[in-house]
Formats: structure tokens, C-alpha cells, sequence
């Protein structure tokens, strides 16, 4: 399938999801029916529910438009009640919606305690892993970042594209992300002691660095 077919692809199928969930939705929406200018800004699908406008990008594997005017245009719409941007990459397997807060994480990472102590590592590392990028999430939304539906790899791209994230954070994420992984998808994952432990520490610390205080 190429590029144009596969975003095609996409765009049908998240408008087709999007209805399921009650929502109105128009593929490639004329602008006139746009109550505000997006600065020749085309997006792939409006959709309404309610009071509820979502003005959404699909964006897929080899497709590029600069980070930069994502946030443009996210400002643009949050500067109007009721409408919101949603970016959506189609470009690995998997997409994380994450719904946390610093008290949720806490708890998460109290259970984890019991799993460690357990040495349940392949079980715990997922969970972990849940910890992390929903803590870089919370971060990410801070920072404005238009991103709400997408794979974590991809999120990780644009963190460290705007410079949320240090280099040395980022080869730590991926090499985090891809043991996950592993542990997600594999019945026999030998996970060290020593490597589930430093992955824990360093959630932790991200969490502390982060300003999502752990009591």
C-alpha cells in the first residue's frame, strides 16, 4: 500500500471510529464551514458532537509537516471554546490513550513495589513502562504539545524534537520501550535485576524531575 493509500486508509478509519462514538464527521471539510481561519490549513476530519468540535490530522509513516505548525494550529483552535486539535500517527502497531494524574501514577508505583519484590520482572516492566510515558504525557500536554492519540515512539520523536527531552533521555526512553515491549509480546523475556531496578530508579527520578511529586 503506499503512502497515499495508506493515509487514505487511516482517515476512513478513524472517522468510522469516531462515529461509532456518536460523532458527526466529515472527511476533508471545506473551510467555510470552519468558524475561524486556520491559515490555509486543511485537516482530514471534522467531527462534532455536541458541543464538542475536533478538528483532526492523520498523519502517516513518511508524511511531514513540522511539529512546529501542529502547535500553530492547536493554538489557533484552542483559542476558540469548544474546539479542540487532535494530531493522530499512524505509523506503528500500537497507540496509547493515557488518562493519568500525579496521585494515579503514585499508586501505580506503590504496586509496583510488590511485583519487584516478587521479582516478577517481566510482569512489572510493562506496568512500569505505563508509569513512564503517561508521566511524559502529563509533561507533554504542559508543554502544549498536540498530541492525542499517537504510538508512544512517536511521542517520544516529538519530545525530543521540541527539547523536552535530553539526548541522553531520549537513547534511554527507546532502549526502555524497546524491553517493553519485548515483556509485552514474548512469553520468555529475561529481564536483570540490576536492568529492572535502573529502569525503576529513573522512572522514579523522571517523576521527582518532572514536578509529579511522589510521597
Amino acid at each position: 500500500m503506499n503512502q497515499s493509500m495508506q493515509h487514505e486508509s487511516a482517515v476512513h478509519s478513524t472517522a468510522s471510529e469516531l462515529e461509532k462514538k456518536g460523532y458527526s464527521v466529515i472527511i476533508e471539510p471545506d473551510p467555510s464551514i470552519i468558524p475561524f481561519e486556520l491559515n490555509q490549513y486543511c485537516p482530514d476530519i471534522l467531527a462534532t458532537r455536541g458541543n464538542e468540535n475536533l478538528i483532526i490530522e492523520i498523519k502517516t509513516r513518511g508524511s511531514y509537516r513540522s511539529i512546529e505548525r501542529y502547535k500553530e494550529i492547536a493554538e489557533i483552535v484552542g483559542n476558540h471554546e469548544n474546539w479542540r486539535f487532535m494530531l493522530s500517527t499512524i505509523d506503528e502497531s500500537e497507540s496509547i490513550q493515557v488518562q493519568a494524574d500525579p496521585k494515579s501514577l503514585n499508586r501505580m508505583l506503590t504496586k509496583l513495589d510488590i511485583l519487584l519484590s516478587g521479582e516478577n520482572y517481566d510482569l512489572a516492566l510493562p506496568s512500569l513502562w505505563s508509569v513512564y510515558i503517561s508521566a511524559m504525557r502529563i509533561v507533554g500536554e504542559r508543554a502544549g504539545v498536540p498530541v492525542d492519540v499517537t504510538s508512544d515512539h512517536s511521542f517520544l520523536n516529538y519530545m525530543y524534537s521540541l527539547g523536552e527531552i535530553s539526548s541522553d533521555e531520549y537513547e534511554l526512553a527507546q532502549q526502555f520501550l524497546k524491553l517493553r515491549n519485548k515483556a509485552a509480546h514474548s512469553l520468555e523475556v529475561n529481564i536483570s535485576r540490576e536492568t529492572m531496578f535502573e529502569m525503576y530508579r529513573h522512572t522514579k527520578d523522571m517523576v521527582l524531575e518532572w514536578g509529579l511529586i511522589i510521597q
